[in-house]
């Protein structure tokens, strides 16, 4: 073997190592995402779907409901390819494969249920069919997932002709979770991303070399390949031009840069012009983009900075891993490590270009590679001001001038701290394949994974009967605790199935305070939108797990109940309940604890000096009218147990001739020190009550066992006031 190829053995190893574990963890990101539910995957597939069927580009009218919404204004590059691989695949059971999920949370990762677009038997169907159609476009994703990360290694290397800098880059695009998420999905950006990458290496190749025909012709294809991908194929068009200015310039060349231009422009407009004039022809403008507006829906809102800053939580997130359908992200820690990477990345860079400032052969590239970031970010600002589009993976199509800048920022900073400790980055990237590797088993598959079948229930959940028709609510679990406003309410409802049902039934779990009033819900199907009761197994247990999101507005303090029921969602028809002897329910009630949202400070009459019971509840004030009592309460403390007030009017004897008992709306085992609290009493009086002087007597007694609150009055009953009746 001469030296010369053991060399390029070395220098291709590396890469080849990054690519294989690169395909590996890509079809695991595939695995874990049923079809059709990666983002906007379904619409792609759409897309691809009915170019196969027909051989043409669907005609996009704003109003109308279609297979690929919005995608039908793409560039169709990427549809015609993907719909020449499938044309031959059995594909007429996609309508029912994409069977929509009404309760479906579609970008809004708080949620903690319906993470799923569309309805599954399984998550994992057999390989025939739409199913197999997908998986066949997602390995098209793999593999130009695959181009972007040489093309990313080389442009690095062109960059920086180091191959440390080079795999550093290779490795944060690869083992990205985000770029593995949508590289193993059915999205066009997979293939914007593979040419935007390429153009960018030949771009540094010609900077460095200068010009060449073939490579000219190259660059001209490549840029007229992803023009007619997506449109942010143009973006790269001023920063090649500017490129070619800058070795016009430096090299004396002004033929070279003709023989660019005119490349460039005659291969535009013999291969992409005719989708930029049908644009004109259909919709009157060039790049459909107002039509895809009208589509997809524009911002209701109007786009300021402010709204900018309040959406870049998107833009940081969405580049590193915002899955499923923009609504599953993973562990927090992740982004925060990632923004730390970036923000050392930065300081490396600007002392690179401190460092180089002089060197403008050097300093240029970095500058190109820079100013395709900002172009592309104008773009994508631009494009997000006209709808909701703030996701940092539409920055992908530039990956190939990220990753290079950022391992090349890494680079410089730790080589400036102690020049070993460049090698760490190489580190750094193994432990980003590790996590890489743990996110679809962690975050992405669970989402998707139905509930099974149990056996029993858990010992620690409350037995209760409710029969809706095919099914029974036979316990629930929740804590007991207090909640707040933006609190999440745990719960698990136990379900046993007792016939298979013929419809796809509709659960709703609402949480209620004392007045009736709805402050938390999840509308859904079982199985936080997995499990459909047409393939549930009769005699089955299902443990059914919730968190119900009460709302931040709501107010008031009172003990807190779930109500559990069922409905036909297309038809509106509510299941009626019924106990286990067949008697009809007027509703079925599960005790959750308590809620203590905002409430305003008691106004009554008369104020007291604060009368202390059992050290933990203060009476601070009331009003009396006629026979209507309001008692104003402070909590210095948490009662151990729930207390009743009571109300008693005594006469001269010590005889109750009235009395007006009530609990607090909520329980006193859920007060903690500093709440202000209000309790109502209508008093009741013995019939033909003689005229006269009367005592009203206040405590708090334990409803279980009559024992009182003790204060400072004879047998813990404190005087509040003398009636005249």
């Amino acid at each position: 073997m001469t030296r010369a190829t053991t060399a390029e053995r070395n220098h291709l190893l590396p890469l080849g190592l990054i690519l294989g574990a690169f395909v590996v963890l890509a079809l695991i990101y595939a695995w874990a995402t049923p079809p059709l539910e990666a983002s906007d995957e379904l619409w792609h597939f759409g897309m691809v779907d009915v170019i196969a069927d027909t051989g043409a580009l669907p005609v996009q009218v704003p109003g109308v409901e279609t297979a690929w919404e919005q995608e039908g204004s793409q560039p169709p590059l990427y549809y015609a390819l993907g719909a020449l691989l499938v044309r031959s695949v059995d594909r007429s059971d996609f309508d029912n494969l994409r069977e929509p999920n009404p309760h479906a949370k579609a970008g809004i990762p708080g949620a903690s249920d319906n993470k799923n677009l569309v309805l599954h038997d399984t998550p994992h169907p057999p390989l025939q069919g739409t199913a197999l159609a997908v998986y066949l476009l997602r390995g098209l994703g793999v593999l130009l997932g695959c181009i972007t990360v040489v093309a990313v290694y080389n442009a690095a290397w062109e960059l920086a002709s180091r191959q440390l800098i080079a795999l550093v880059a290779a490795g944060i695009t690869a083992f990205n979770p985000m770029f593995l998420f949508i590289s193993a999905s059915v999205n066009n950006d997979n293939l914007v991303t593979a040419l935007n990458s390429l153009i960018l290496w030949q771009m540094l190749v010609m900077l460095r070399r200068g010009f060449s025909p073939w490579r000219s012709l190259a660059l001209a294809v490549l840029i007229m390949l992803s023009s007619l991908s997506k449109l942010s194929g143009l973006v790269l068009v001023p920063v090649v031009a500017l490129a070619g200015l800058w070795i016009a310039w430096q090299r004396r060349d002004v033929r070279g840069l003709f023989v660019l231009g005119g490349l460039m422009a005659v291969v535009w407009l013999v291969g992409a012009g005719w989708w930029y004039a049908r644009n004109l022809t259909l919709y009157g403008e060039l790049f459909g983009t107002q039509t895809m507006v009208a589509v997809a829906g524009p911002r209701l809102e109007p786009f300021t900075l402010v709204t900018l800053l309040e959406e870049f939580e998107g833009f940081r997130v969405g580049y590193w891993g915002w899955f499923g359908a923009v609504n599953i992200t993973t562990f927090p820690g992740f982004y925060r490590v990632m923004d730390a990477v970036v923000i050392l990345a930065l300081v490396g860079l600007l002392l690179w270009l401190i460092r180089h400032r002089r060197h403008t052969g050097r300093l240029i590239p970095v500058l190109l590679l820079a100013l395709v970031l900002v172009t592309g970010s104008i773009a994508l600002i631009g494009w997000t001001a006209q709808t909701y589009a703030s996701q940092g993976r539409l920055l992908f199509p530039y990956v190939a001038a990220t990753s290079p800048l950022l391992a090349l920022g890494l680079d410089t900073l730790l080589r400036r701290l102690r020049d070993w400790l460049a090698t760490f980055a190489l580190a750094g990237v193994g432990l980003l394949a590790a996590f890489a590797f743990v996110v679809p088993f962690a975050s992405i598959a669970p989402q998707y994974t139905p509930p099974l079948p149990l056996n029993t229930i858990s010992t620690g959940a409350k037995p209760v009967y409710a029969r809706f028709g095919d099914v029974a609510l036979i316990a629930y679990e929740t804590p007991d605790r207090r909640y707040e406003p933006g609190d999440n309410v745990p719960i698990t409802v136990y379900w046993q199935v007792l016939e298979q049902s013929e419809r796809d039934l509709s659960l709703y779990l609402h949480a209620v305070d004392a007045a009736g009033d709805v402050i938390g819900r999840i509308d859904t199907f079982p199985g936080a939108g997995r499990l459909r009761t047409t393939t549930w197994e009769p005699g089955a247990i299902y443990a059914d797990f919730y968190q119900i999101p009460l709302d931040e507005g709501a107010q008031g303090r009172s003990q807190l109940r779930v109500q559990v029921g069922w409905w036909h969602f297309a038809s509106g028809e509510v299941i009626a309940p019924e106990d286990e002897n067949g008697t009809p329910l007027e509703s079925v009630m599960l005790d959750a604890g308590g809620f203590a949202g905002p409430a305003p400070e008691p106004e009554v009459q008369t104020l007291v000096e604060p009368v202390r019971f059992g050290g933990v509840i203060d009476l601070t004030g009331y009003t009396l009218d006629e026979n209507q009592l309001t008692l104003a309460w402070r909590a210095a403390g948490t009662p151990q147990a729930d207390y009743t007030v009571f109300v008693q009017v005594l006469d001269a004897g010590n005889r109750i001739v009235g009395q007006g008992d009530a609990p607090p709306d909520l329980p006193t085992r859920y007060w903690r020190s500093g709440d202000d609290v209000t309790t109502e009493h209508t008093i009741t009086y013995q019939p033909a009550l003689e005229a006269g002087e009367y005592r009203l007597m206040i405590g708090w007694y334990r409803p279980d066992d009559f024992s009182r609150l003790e204060t400072a009055s004879p047998d813990n009953a404190y005087e509040l006031a003398r009636i005249t009746r």
